[in-house]
């Protein structure tokens, strides 16, 4: 399937970045402009997430079999 190794590599970008964003969170001289981008690229790989996901339901999902030849 196409779709699950593009998921499985946005969901590991998604925890690095995740990680990235909590230890700048707790450092006390963060970059408050790193932790800008780094918010705007953790929402931009969920939301490309979640059309992965969903391409991939659409697509395992395509044809419905009815079981009686129609």
């Amino acid at each position: 399937m196409p779709y699950k190794q593009r998921i499985s590599t946005l969901e590991e970008s998604l925890r690095l970045i995740e990680s990235q964003i909590s230890t700048l969170e707790k450092a006390e001289n963060s970059n408050p402009e790193r932790l800008a981008e780094l918010r705007i690229t953790s929402v931009k790989y969920m939301t490309e997430l979640r059309k992965m996901n969903r391409a991939q339901w659409d697509h395992e999902h395509d044809t419905v079999d009815f079981g009686d030849d129609r």
